[in-house]
């Protein structure tokens, strides 16, 4: 039977409310008398104990995630930087390699060099990025053209290959020598370095101006009158042409830096012999990381004497002319490339 409140009895309120509102005091409270609460402070109960269980339950879950995060630092902190290195120095270098085909008496040693002062991560057989600024001060500072001797004689502005291999070519985005073309392909063929894939560019010229241009080098330890070194001729006079072809292959200089081998490991650009110092230095502007300081102007490597076309017996003779052209091409398969890619999609920096 349900009892009546007295009004006039406080004492209960009294002892409830004299004490702060706990949900210990509460839980305690309710347990030994569940009918002493209130409805308000019953509904004030479970709203404590479920705010605490909730408060609870996500420290322990923040504490759990900031465990884990610094338990992966001190087990992978070796890891992180690499991985870190690593992103970032693929976004310096281009996607692919480039390799500059230095074919004799095309420009190459000059342009080699200039390339090497302008951009970075140039590695070339006429000169490296890292040190082109200071080698070309030096060329300042002499007051005239460098000239570039053959044989053993090594300098920073003529790399001895030996030396090229023992560095790598690791940190190198643009590669530029004159070997045999065997060299691209043992090296760089089919993305065979580090997976990475490389675009040669190989620079073309009038067959006959690189023909005669090659008669004008001075053949090392080849020794003519007054025992000066030796250049060959063109003979126009020959009675045969069997003759006037073996003068010409005299001539010849290191042809075999290409060969049509090459085209089935690389794609292979062609560019011109007369653009190379403007439009195909710009068009690898866009391409290579440009040095935060450049020495100019740049001294030019000298490696031939100046041509005098008057001596050169080849240029009044438009029959001779015509049968060494026509030979030139049949023989060579460097020539042979550069009639098909010049004025194709292939030729670049037009």
């Amino acid at each position: 039977m349900l009892q009546r409140r007295d009004p006039h009895n406080s004492k209960e309120d009294d002892v409830a409310e004299s004490s702060p509102l706990s949900t210990n005091n509460l839980t305690t409270a309710a347990a030994n008398h569940p009918s002493s609460l209130s409805y308000r402070k019953r509904c004030q109960l479970l709203i404590n104990d479920s705010a605490g269980f909730r408060h609870s339950h996500r420290f322990l879950l923040l504490f759990a995630m900031a465990a884990i995060i610094i338990l992966y630092f001190i087990l992978n902190p070796i890891d992180l930087i690499s991985n870190t290195s690593k992103n970032n120095a693929k976004s310096n270098h281009p996607p692919i390699l480039y390799g500059h085909v230095h074919m004799a008496k095309t420009g190459g040693t000059s342009l080699n060099g200039i390339i090497a002062n302008k951009f970075d991560n140039v590695c070339g057989h006429k000169g490296y990025s890292y040190d082109a600024y200071n080698d070309n001060e030096q060329a300042k500072a002499n007051n005239e053209a460098v000239v570039l001797s053959g044989g053993t004689l090594w300098s920073r502005s003529r790399v001895n290959p030996r030396i090229m291999e023992t560095i790598g070519y690791e940190n190198c985005d643009y590669v530029s020598h004159e070997l045999k073309w065997s060299f691209w392909t043992d090296h760089f063929g089919n993305g065979k370095f580090h997976g990475v894939n490389m675009e040669l560019h190989v620079p073309c010229r009038n067959r006959i101006e690189h023909l005669m241009s090659m008669c004008n080098y001075e053949e090392h330890g080849r020794q003519g009158d007054e025992h000066l070194p030796t250049k060959h001729k063109i003979a126009c006079n020959a009675k045969t042409d069997e003759e006037l072809f073996n003068s010409v292959k005299q001539c010849f200089l290191y042809l075999d830096r290409y060969d049509h081998a090459m085209l089935e490991q690389f794609d292979v650009k062609c560019f011109s012999f007369h653009n190379q110092f403007t439009n195909y230095i710009d068009h690898m502007s866009t391409i290579l990381s440009h040095r935060r300081f450049e020495s100019t102007p740049y001294v030019k490597r000298e490696t031939n004497d100046v041509r005098n076309k008057e001596n050169e017996c080849i240029w009044s003779n438009p029959e001779v002319m015509a049968k060494v052209d026509k030979f030139l091409f049949d023989t060579v398969p460097y020539y042979q490339f550069c009639d098909r890619c010049m004025g194709s999609e292939n030729e670049i920096a037009k």
